[in-house]
């Protein structure tokens, strides 16, 4: 697997595990690509929060022969990437997530209640 990808690549896998995992699984990534793209989003803050992404879906090493390490280790850095992306979603980001998945799934456009990482 190619670990070093352009934004538009990226953009592009998002788009594929989107479109496979459906609506609602794909606003909370959605709005993390987003928050990762926005020129309001520091470049400090980018860092770090694709930091602990790449630590919750990469394996680690010794961690791996520990798993309750492990599992402690991903889940603190999921909850540091969710308050970090949290914090920088903007309205124009809510609208932007919304836009784009209406496109990619016009025949089951309505929901509920739109979930964002708040």
């Amino acid at each position: 697997m190619k670990l070093n990808l352009s934004m538009d690549e990226l953009r592009i896998k998002v788009e594929e595990y989107i479109k496979k995992a459906g609506r609602a699984t794909g606003r909370p990534v959605l709005t993390a690509y987003y928050v990762m793209t926005a020129d309001s989003t520091p470049e400090s803050e980018r860092t770090n929060i694709m930091l602990a992404l790449v630590a919750i879906v990469f394996p680690t090493g010794i961690e791996d022969l520990l798993g309750q390490i492990l599992l402690v280790g991903k889940g603190a850095a999921a909850v540091y990437a969710y308050k970090k992306v949290r914090k920088y979603i903007t309205p124009q980001i809510k609208d932007k997530v919304e836009a784009k998945l209406d496109e990619w799934f016009r025949d089951n456009a309505t929901e509920v209640e739109p979930l964002y990482l708040e």
